[in-house]
């Protein structure tokens, strides 16, 4: 073989030796692009939607999943994700289920137990006549025009307190000049609750302050002190209403330690 032959041969050893050289990285490379490239596209959270079940995703809910925006679901950890949603006490449970590209999907299940209430809220609040009249009409109905002609919202009532807004219908008002704390929140679940185990089956309830106002169907307005022990005042209102069966009057007020009858 002449010098030139073998000259020949060595560049083409070394061609191909670059060629092969440079191929594994540049492979390498694309690969890492892709990848990089397929996280960016479909593993990087760009829409969280929640559901509910009867009623809209709480707010609280939703901000707290928005804030999983732009994180990668490589990194979320849905076991804190999951106790955080649960620790805020308006849902009893939640599933997670990724969808891609870049979707999260949430359905959380609402409490075992909510009441609905309508908030009227006015910087004039109603003045009831029979608080200062003895013959007075049952305040129920100044009380029915009042929330009828004042803008209000309804709110999903958990028993913590806790708000949420709901596309619902409700016979239960909350009526003042601003939302009302949550402290007198828990309360009013708690009145709820009891009325609803109790043989009074209002056809609506109004929370005016400490005065709580029952309208029945056929029977007069019930009204009691918020601050009072629920469960006592309405063992004790069952058993009134039970015995004024003659001459019934328009209202039974149960603030006072003697009931009056007007």
């Amino acid at each position: 073989m002449s010098s030139a032959d073998i000259w020949k041969t060595r560049a083409r050893r070394r061609l191909t030796f670059s060629r092969h050289f440079l191929l594994g990285p540049a492979i390498t490379l694309i690969l890492i692009l892709t990848l990089i490239f397929f996280h960016q596209k479909y593993l990087i959270v760009k829409a969280v939607a929640c559901t509910m079940v009867e009623g809209s995703c709480p707010e609280a809910i939703i901000s707290l999943l928005d804030q999983e925006r732009g994180h990668s679901f490589l990194h979320l950890n849905y076991k804190e994700l999951k106790t955080d949603v649960l620790s805020t006490g308006l849902v009893d449970g939640i599933e997670f289920q990724t969808v891609l590209p870049g979707k999260l999907v949430v359905r959380v299940q609402p409490p075992a137990l909510v009441y609905f209430v309508k908030t009227a809220v006015s910087e004039v609040t109603p003045s009831l006549s029979f608080l200062e009249s003895t013959t007075s009409a049952a305040p129920s109905g100044e009380l029915a025009v009042f929330v009828a002609t004042t803008a209000g919202k309804t709110f999903q009532l958990l028993s913590t307190g806790e708000l949420n807004v709901v596309d619902a219908q409700s016979n239960y008002y909350l009526i003042g000049r601003t939302i009302p704390s949550k402290e007198y929140l828990t309360k009013t679940f708690n009145w709820l609750y009891m009325l609803s185990f109790s043989s009074l089956k209002p056809e609506a309830l109004y929370f005016f302050g400490d005065m709580i106002i029952a309208k029945q169907e056929d029977g007069p307005n019930l009204i009691m002190n918020f601050v009072d022990d629920p469960k006592q005042t309405i063992l004790a209102l069952q058993r009134l209403d039970q015995v004024v069966t003659i001459n019934k009057p328009t209202v039974i007020d149960f603030r006072f330690s003697h009931p009056i009858l007007k």
